[in-house]
């Protein structure tokens, strides 16, 4: 993270833990990794107190789009910047990571979709990385409008008149 240099569609891996208990499944936190996930997500068991585990997932990956700036931009200047991680159920219901993401509306997409979403405050060196991100590749324009496919991910159309 401590790169100098934003490249347009970068990726920084990030380690989220997760708790479930009687309460079921809540987010402890998410906690930046020093560069990129090296490959797939690995989960490992890094409590077991009984009535309550908690899980790590190390290498999921936050990558960052050019043309999702705004959205970023929005993100860090509300009171409390947030990491979205989408999930799908995996084995007894466990959570199982599908992407990171620092886009609201990539939130409000899986959502609808009726993916799991849990979001956690952005800890400062991301926020930091996204801003420097921003100032890099962002470029004021009209803004677009968002279609999601199927799968929740986003195809962009120009803001036209119908």
């Amino acid at each position: 993270m401590n790169d100098t240099t934003i490249d347009r569609n970068p990726v920084l891996g990030i380690t989220m833990m997760l708790q479930h208990d009687a309460g079921g499944w809540q987010l402890l936190g998410l906690f930046p990794e020093s560069g990129p996930p090296a490959g797939r997500p690995i989960c490992r068991l890094a409590r077991d107190g009984g009535d309550s585990r908690i899980y790590q997932w190390q290498g999921l990956p936050l990558r960052l789009q050019p043309d999702q700036a705004d959205d970023y931009i929005y993100n860090l200047t509300s009171r409390s910047p947030m990491l979205f991680v989408i999930c799908k159920p995996g084995e007894d219901d466990q959570p199982v990571p599908l992407r990171v993401s620092a886009d609201q509306d990539d939130c409000v997409a899986a959502v609808e979709h009726d993916e799991l979403v849990f979001q956690g405050a952005m800890p400062p060196p991301i926020s930091e990385w996204i801003k420097r991100y921003v100032e890099a590749h962002w470029t004021p324009g009209p803004r677009k409008h968002k279609r999601r496919d199927e799968q929740g991910r986003s195809n962009e159309t120009g803001n036209k008149s119908q």
